[in-house]
């Protein structure tokens, strides 16, 4: 059997990507459409989203095992549970901009209905993830797939970054233009995910028909450092990465004082996004994930702090953003890998794949990292006397504002970078893996 998707099923999950990314787009402005739209508070606000995305990643490993335990179909093990998920997130993310402008007490509906969306994303994010181990057990083409995640991810992330503003004021501006914005995006993100649906396949099955108890679970967690390393550094790259992105559209529209800068950053850091995410896993083919992961965010952190160094001026700002794209692209592409790596890893040691509950580690990492990043953006607004309304800020605000957009992300992203240096499998342990199971697919063919 071909171990190997082929272009027209990998055009198909670069359609599912982008539907996942544009499904959420406008995730990344709730906190300005809550503080200058609907006209809640930025500290109220933060606490939300800090407190609700931490507590609800709380249930992400028993969702994970939950989709592991799943019943297969005919379509396979995870693809049918992506288009379940993905139907109950549109639901949810358009109810995110919905109910607050709807109903009298906003800030109570708000914590409802975003606790209910963050339990919901699970049930997309989490079989979404499990597909890359799943489609393919060559080392090159999950390499290649983690690519068109990494690519794609970042590239309509910055798309959406840098469209939605104009596009919102386009369609009128306003609680009208913003849920026009939202419904329209969802939507046909949610239709870019039926394709991959229907196109992809699920390759790579368990070697053993037997399921995994809740006990093996905490076995393979905390038996040794690679779980709980590769946790904390993707925890605090996500929320660095999310401190980036909730900050950018105060950072354009308060400091640099002009909105279209903020479209050029987004394009600015999509084209090295891209080189980064496409280059950075063919090195890593050479000399391991680790230490590219590593210098990826090395890279970025870099680009992050020189924002203090250099002028409010457009071009040294952009170039700031120009270096941070190289190494988000790089280290979101192989965050994939590396996860793929480690359900072997997990697989060889243990007996049993766990993608799920593996890719629950992504979900949690997201869900509390964007958390962690939006409210530590909102505290620094609040601590620093941010005025909500879109009224002007005090020089203090702004210096707050700057230090949010590159000190916040920066130093969150070394704490994940330093954690990570302690990581156990490095790139020869994961070939190791990988050939130890190949031998034993082959040992169960051949006695079958």
């Amino acid at each position: 059997m071909d171990d190997k998707p082929g272009m027209a099923e990998k055009f198909a999950f670069f359609s599912g990507v982008w539907g996942g990314v544009l499904m959420g787009a406008s995730s990344g402005f709730l906190l300005l459409y809550l503080t200058d739209i609907v006209g809640l508070g930025a500290a109220a606000v933060g606490t939300l989203m800090l407190v609700a995305r931490v507590a609800d990643g709380a249930s992400d490993p028993i969702m994970g095992y939950l989709v592991d335990h799943l019943p297969p179909t005919r379509w396979g093990r995870f693809r049918p549970y992506v288009l379940v998920g993905a139907v109950l997130c549109v639901c949810c993310v358009i109810a995110l901009f919905v109910v607050p402008a709807l109903l009298p007490d906003a800030l109570v509906a708000l914590w409802i209905t975003y606790l209910l969306w963050g339990l919901l994303l699970d049930l997309f994010q989490i079989p979404m993830t499990s597909l890359v181990p799943a489609m393919s057990a060559d080392q090159g083409a999950r390499g290649q797939l983690a690519a068109i995640v990494g690519v794609t991810g970042l590239f309509a992330a910055a798309l959406a970054t840098g469209l939605t503003l104009p596009v919102v004021n386009l369609l009128g501006g306003g609680t009208r233009g913003w849920l026009t914005y939202v419904i329209g995006s969802a939507i046909l993100g949610f239709c870019l995910v039926v394709v991959m649906v229907l196109r992809v396949r699920e390759r790579v099955v368990p070697l053993s028909p037997e399921r995994y108890r809740l006990s093996d679970v905490r076995r393979v967690f905390f038996s040794g450092r690679a779980v709980p390393i590769l946790l904390l550094s993707k925890v605090s790259v996500q929320a660095a990465s999310g401190a980036l992105t909730a900050a950018m559209p105060y950072f354009f529209l308060y400091y640099i004082g002009d909105t279209v800068y903020l479209s050029a950053a987004a394009f600015v850091m999509a084209i090295p996004m891209v080189a980064g995410a496409v280059a950075v896993p063919v090195l890593a083919r050479r000399a391991g994930a680790k230490p590219l992961y590593v210098a990826s965010l090395g890279v970025s952190i870099t680009g992050l702090a020189a924002l203090m160094a250099v002028p409010p001026d457009p071009v040294p700002v952009l170039a700031c953003f120009a270096v941070t794209g190289v190494g988000l692209g790089g280290a979101v592409s192989l965050s994939l890998v590396l996860l793929a790596e480690l359900t072997d890893y997990t697989e060889w040691k243990h007996g049993f794949r766990t993608e799920a509950s593996l890719a629950a580690m992504t979900s949690f990492a997201t869900k509390a990292g964007g958390g962690v990043g939006g409210g530590l953006l909102a505290y620094t607004l609040a601590l620093t006397g941010y005025r909500s309304g879109g009224v002007a800020q005090s020089e203090e605000t702004l210096d707050g504002i700057l230090m949010a957009q590159s000190l916040v992300p920066a130093g969150i992203g070394l704490v994940g970078a330093l954690a990570f240096l302690l990581y156990p499998i490095s790139g020869e342990v994961a070939r190791e893996a990988s050939r130890r199971l190949a031998e034993r697919r082959t040992a169960v063919v051949e006695s079958a």
